[in-house]
């Protein structure tokens, strides 16, 4: 049996020259953007969790019996003030005669792509009381 010869490979006529870079280049922003977009979400998700974290303690300190509206805002201040990552935020807290209500919101304060990236929470409750336990 004879060796075979190796096969030479096919010459190119210089059409595709370059064809690797120019797939490379249109392909990379797309792969970047679905690499980045997991990122932002992950940043998104964090300024949520802590709008949210920060309206339950802001409901926690307005539902005391003797607390204030006021009261409530600073707990939710103290929250955001270590969170981190939300900007222009407003704390509003409705503290009526049985129920309190609180909205916390903001704005990414990180962002990977432009725009406002806005969260809000809101907590709900009713405000605590001393039920005699004749009443119970």
């Amino acid at each position: 049996m004879r060796p075979r010869a190796p096969r030479r490979a096919r010459q190119s006529d210089g059409r595709e020259r370059g064809a690797a870079a120019t797939e490379l280049a249109v392909l990379m922003p797309v792969l970047i953007v679905l690499v980045l977009i997991p990122v932002q979400v992950g940043l998104w998700w964090h300024a949520k969790q802590a709008a949210e974290t920060a309206a339950g303690e802001a409901l926690d300190a307005a539902q005391v019996e003797s607390a204030t509206a006021a009261r409530g805002q600073a707990g939710a201040s103290a929250i955001l003030s270590q969170a981190g990552n939300l900007e222009n935020v407003t704390i509003h807290v409705d503290r009526s005669a049985t129920t309190v209500a609180v909205t916390v919101s903001g704005e990414l304060g990180f962002s990977l792509f432009p725009g406002a990236w806005g969260v809000t929470a809101h907590a709900e409750g009713e405000i605590e009381r001393f039920i005699a336990p004749g009443e119970r």
